[in-house]
């Protein structure tokens, strides 16, 4: 034995580890076990403090515990000649160099696209993400290791949707083959309707009409249940035969749903990922077709999460209607990487650049809300040439610590310690706080949606470290420099982000538009008349100032490639 054989590990299901297929005996401590994990999947050095803040904040000696579990995993991990586990005083990885982690190859193979892979791999693929995501290993007290592994789980489960639904439209001409996948997908998504469509058509096209009925019924009152606006996806799947014959019923199974998903909201989208130029990975999404139209990273964000939910959902439904409309995770946050030191607006733009740069988007509509102004007001100061609009709404271009009074700082200190102790927590003293800074007019259902994102989007530590470092900002000297067409909306009465920040803002920017909005709200509820407003004022904006540029031939083709496409996609 080299000692250079590969390991495999399995973190779908129960955590396993395997030498040439024989099992190795885990370690009975579960926070051993979860840090191998956390080693595993991460694929990088961390720092020791870091993950004793992680696991072990409650010991007197949170050193002496890391040493202990380092010291039971390493008869598991590592061999003669070849250690895996790499230490040092300050930081722990683990070298993937021959080790094998069960769901990093499956979202490696699948990054590179899923064309290529054949209809054997992808059912294999599917199989092995019906295990749940370290299923059985809970640690109440470690709240930033479950909040990892929430947002670990979420991204599983939107892969298997994803290779579910290339499955189902594979076997097209073959619809019993199709079913089973078809099962599967309408028990991961209840509340899409179109999920729900295809199962039913599938179980009327092979024969089952008492089930596809029996189905129907349940699908129509679980709709109902969770609100879900339907489309008539769920009742036209439903029609009998003659009916299906007079619209069709030979056609493939899959595009019928689909179509009419596609008329009332954002299909499914793909999370892809990059790297930053300081080797931070940045997920990213699009959907939609046209002029694209990127969307700076904000506050709580979880690209699949937010997408669906009542908070953001209808920014992404509103702007993919006829535009490529593309948002991402900033570092820390999301399915981004979270273990990154630097929060600061340098670090942020460079999370933007790496996306743009990927996509290789020539020329843009950029769009900052809320924290994500500051960095769109620094890319479009640096990149004049790539934006071709700047949509800037509830924002800010100073911190909350720069010129402020004493009662203000200790506001947002006490806010920060609220974070840090009751970010992961179900508390509804600290949701109503936050409730009623960002949308006070909000229902209960958007509250816990709001609690979830919580959650989801980031680690306790980074939201507190995020939202001190947001004191720190200024970028009101980038401001006279802003070269394109600047629209600038901000809520009379918005209490987390002042509405003087906005006016100081366009007071700066030369030529800026400011429109006023009549709301409480920070962020836009889609009932909320101001949400309408600004949505007419960014479109007239878009319109006009797209006019303007063609006339006096100022504005180049929008999503060509540049010579220079940045870091590539991993």
């Amino acid at each position: 034995m080299t000692g250079k054989e590969l390991l495999h590990v399995s973190v779908l299901g129960n955590l396993a580890v395997q030498d040439h297929g024989t099992p190795m005996q885990l370690p009975r401590s579960k926070k051993t076990r979860a840090l191998l994990a956390y080693l595993a999947v991460t694929g990088r050095q961390h720092s020791r403090d870091r993950l004793c803040a992680m696991f072990w904040n409650i010991p007197d000696d949170p050193r002496a515990a890391l040493r202990w579990s380092l010291t039971h995993l390493r008869p598991v991990i590592d061999r003669p000649g070849c250690r895996r586990i790499i230490a040092d005083r300050e930081t722990v990885g683990l070298d993937l160099g021959s080790v094998a982690v069960d769901i990093v190859s499956l979202r490696n193979a699948t990054r590179q696209g899923v064309d290529s892979l054949s209809t054997d791999s992808l059912r294999r693929a599917v199989e092995a993400l019906e295990g749940e995501f370290l299923e059985g290993l809970y640690l109440p007290d470690c709240q930033e290791f479950q909040s990892w592994c929430t947002a670990q789980r979420e991204e599983t489960r939107r892969l298997r949707v994803r290779l579910l639904t290339i499955l189902v439209t594979r076997f097209q001409g073959a619809p019993d083959d199709a079913l089973p996948h078809a099962r599967a997908l309408s028990l991961l998504e209840p509340a899409n309707e179109a999920a729900q469509a295809i199962l039913v058509q599938l179980l009327r096209t092979t024969g089952r009409c008492r089930e596809a009925e029996a189905h129907f019924q349940r699908a129509q009152r679980q709709l109902a249940e969770l609100n879900v606006a339907r489309t008539g996806a769920l009742r036209q799947a439903a029609q009998p035969p003659q009916a299906e014959a007079r619209t069709g019923a030979d056609d493939e199974i899959v595009p019928a749903p689909h179509a009419e998903r596609r008329r009332t909201g954002p299909p499914l989208h793909d999370v892809r990922f990059c790297r930053t130029s300081d080797d931070v990975q940045i997920a990213y999404a699009s959907v939609g077709d046209g002029p694209p139209v990127v969307w700076a990273a904000h506050w709580l964000s979880h690209l699949s999460f937010s997408w669906e939910s009542p908070v953001w959902r209808h920014w992404t439904e509103e702007f993919a209607k006829d535009h490529c409309f593309i948002h991402y995770d900033e570092r820390g946050s999301g399915l981004s990487d979270w273990d990154n030191p630097d929060f600061s607006i340098d670090a942020f733009v460079r999370d933007l650049e790496a996306v743009v740069d990927t996509l290789g988007l020539d020329r843009f509509v950029l769009i900052g809300s809320s924290k994500g102004g500051p960095t769109s007001i620094a890319y479009a100061a640096r990149h004049p040439e790539r934006v071709s609009h700047l949509v800037l709404y509830g924002t800010f271009a100073q911190g909350w610590r720069i010129n402020a009074n004493p009662l203000d700082i200790e506001r947002r200190e006490a806010i920060i310690s609220l974070v840090r102790q009751g970010w992961a927590q179900d508390n509804p003293a600290f949701r109503q706080i936050l409730t009623t800074l960002y949308f006070p007019d909000a229902t209960l259902e958007e509250m816990r949606w709001l609690n979830d994102l919580q959650r989801l989007s980031a680690s306790p530590e980074n939201a507190a470290r995020l939202l001190r470092s947001l004191g720190e900002v200024n970028v009101v000297d980038l401001l006279p420099t802003i070269s394109a067409p600047t629209l600038i909306l901000h809520c009379r009465d918005d209490a987390a982000v002042s509405f003087e920040k906005g006016r100081l803002i366009a007071s700066r920017i030369p030529a800026a538009r400011f429109v006023s909005l009549e709301s409480h709200n920070h962020i836009l509820l889609p009932r909320d008349p101001a949400w309408a407003r600004f949505v007419d004022e960014v479109r007239q904006f878009l319109r006009e100032n797209t006019r303007s540029c063609l006339a006096i031939g100022k504005l180049p083709l929008v999503g060509t490639t540049r010579p220079d496409n940045g870091p590539g996609m991993t």
